[in-house]
């Protein structure tokens, strides 16, 4: 066991490098419960709604894992409610727990002895994000220490948050600082060149002597090879960050970094704009993230069929599934799967079934 400073050491080394949301919220929880008194935790991200979502757990009682954690997603609670009217601020103790009840009362003798909880918000200065909630069997309440490390891992997880959102909005913004850059380089450079080509054949078409005339027309495919090569550079340096070898790369290295096996499947030749591809590619991510944490699947496939006016893109896996009408209730990451499809002129549809998997089918336009 370490000593408190020692894991907040550790924990703020972990939190400072990591710049990926879910590894770092998956990280900082395994670490906090690894080395500590506390012998179980799980965390919500509650969105401007009240919604949560389960984003994170580690170490649950069998009660709590059944039925795709249908106790930890499901319904209101005394602290989510606390959180949501702003009444929570520091550590608490929560002395009856419905969540943890209605587990014990649905699975007797499977929840590991685990009948307490405490809760901590994840805030930033005015920002809040969501609960972190740890247990320990047959514990009932923590001591002030206690409540004292949990308060100060919240903290460094809520800044860390907080500068995740900040390095996402300062990439977008170096992606249009960047693109205004290309096109000046895309004036300077590809229209002087083209320019030059068309100087050169204007030119062309009034000699008469072989030398001067095949010497013209060298000059013009030099010149046009030339363009084509910095286009090329060009067009590369415009893809999304992340996204420079498209996205199907993207996606594959992603389920890679989550250990998770996909196949991919592509039907004709997609085009969609840099804000549609960026949009996809988060979704699949999201997706990808459910698929790891939710379905007890270890693997997916991504289906992508490329029509006139749209790009439909279908993801499924054969996990454990869930009632998706439910779901809708109060899924905050489905919800904003489905918002931001929703702001690309897209459309957005989960199936899914108890123990029959899961499908999302997604549309979203292509260049006109």
């Amino acid at each position: 066991m370490k000593s408190k400073l020692q894991l907040l050491k550790d924990i703020a080394e972990f939190l400072n490098e990591e710049t990926d949301r879910s590894i770092m919220i998956h990280g900082a929880l395994k670490m906090l419960i690894d080395h500590s008194e506390f012998d179980t935790g799980w965390l919500f991200f509650i969105n401007e709604e009240g919604q949560h979502e389960l984003s994170a757990h580690y170490r649950l009682p069998p009660s709590l894992e059944k039925a795709g954690h249908q106790h930890l997603c499901e319904g209101k609670c005394w602290c989510v409610n606390k959180y949501n009217n702003k009444e929570l601020r520091t550590a608490t103790n929560i002395f009856v727990c419905s969540r943890l009840e209605k587990a014990r009362i649905d699975y007797p003798e499977e929840n590991n002895g685990i009948t307490h909880h405490a809760t901590v918000p994840l805030i930033s200065g005015d920002e809040s994000f969501g609960l972190l909630n740890v247990a320990s069997p047959h514990r009932e309440e923590f001591s002030q220490d206690e409540l004292d490390l949990l308060e100060s891992v919240a903290f460094q997880i809520g800044s860390t948050l907080k500068r995740i959102e900040l390095t996402a909005q300062e990439q977008e913004n170096m992606i249009i600082r960047e693109r205004q850059r290309l096109a000046r380089d895309l004036h300077d450079s590809v229209n002087q060149m083209l320019f030059s080509i068309g100087i050169t054949s204007h030119a062309a078409k009034s000699m008469k002597d072989e030398d001067k005339l095949r010497s013209a027309f060298d000059s013009i495919e030099h010149t046009s090879k030339h363009a084509m090569k910095e286009m090329k550079a060009l067009i590369w340096q415009l893809k999304p960050i992340g996204l420079e070898n498209g996205i199907i790369d993207a996606v594959e290295k992603y389920a890679e970094l989550l250990d998770l096996d996909i196949e991919v499947q592509v039907d004709g030749f997609y085009d969609v704009s840099d804000r549609v591809e960026i949009g996809l590619y988060r979704v699949i991510q999201e997706s990808l993230n459910n698929i790891r944490k939710h379905s007890g699947a270890d693997s997916a496939s991504i289906r992508m069929n490329a029509g006139q006016k749209a790009l439909r893109v279908i993801i499924e896996d054969d996990g454990r599934g869930f009632d998706a009408l439910e779901q809708k209730k109060f899924s905050y990451g489905l919800s904003n799967m489905k918002e931001r499809i929703h702001k690309l002129d897209g459309t957005f549809e989960i199936i899914s079934e108890t123990d029959k998997g899961t499908r999302i089918i997604i549309s979203v336009p292509s260049k006109e």
